[in-house]
């Protein structure tokens, strides 16, 4: 490998865990109380993904489906997901968002929006346009790599193709 490459590679794995954990710390203060992360990434999920069951849902959170079951069970209790029965086999359920549980994504994403754009906001435009096009590039790469879920990366589910997915 290169050594532009693997300075770029270094830059990365050095910039990626503060942005997530900035992110994760907007999250969990503009959100329900005692929402954690996994719960938001699940909600995420949903929001894009409706309609999906919970193989999908753990298989991107990488919980088993007993912990995944616990934590929709708490999703559902609080009012922010919903099971339906999936009219082709009624063994299977099917998860959404409710209207509630839209909500409280919405506000923790915005918040994170506001968050970023005032630290965005000490760049010189010519910075902002170079960030835009590396975020553009870098979305290009990892979209539906196939890579193991974790920090804020993009899949797929595994019943259907994806779109990305941001928390």
């Amino acid at each position: 490998m290169s050594d532009d490459l693997n300075a770029c590679a270094r830059e990365l794995l050095e910039v990626m865990p503060l942005v997530m954990q900035d992110l994760r710390q907007t999250m969990r203060s503009h959100s329900a109380p005692d929402l954690r992360v996994p719960e938001l990434r699940s909600m995420a999920f949903l929001r894009h993904f409706p309609g999906s069951n919970l193989t999908d849902l753990a298989e991107y959170i990488g919980v088993s489906l007993p912990s995944m079951s616990k934590l929709v069970d708490a999703l559902a209790y609080r009012g922010f997901v919903e099971r339906k029965p999936d009219p082709s086999d009624r063994r299977r359920v099917r998860l959404s968002l409710t209207e509630e549980g839209a909500n409280v994504l919405s506000k923790a994403r915005e918040a994170v929006k506001a968050k970023f754009a005032t630290r965005l906001a000490r760049l010189t435009a010519t910075d902002i346009t170079l960030v835009t096009t590396g975020m553009a590039l870098l979305r290009e790469l990892f979209t539906n790599t196939g890579a193991a879920p974790g920090a804020g990366e993009i899949n797929q589910p595994a019943s259907e193709n994806a779109e990305s997915i941001q928390a």
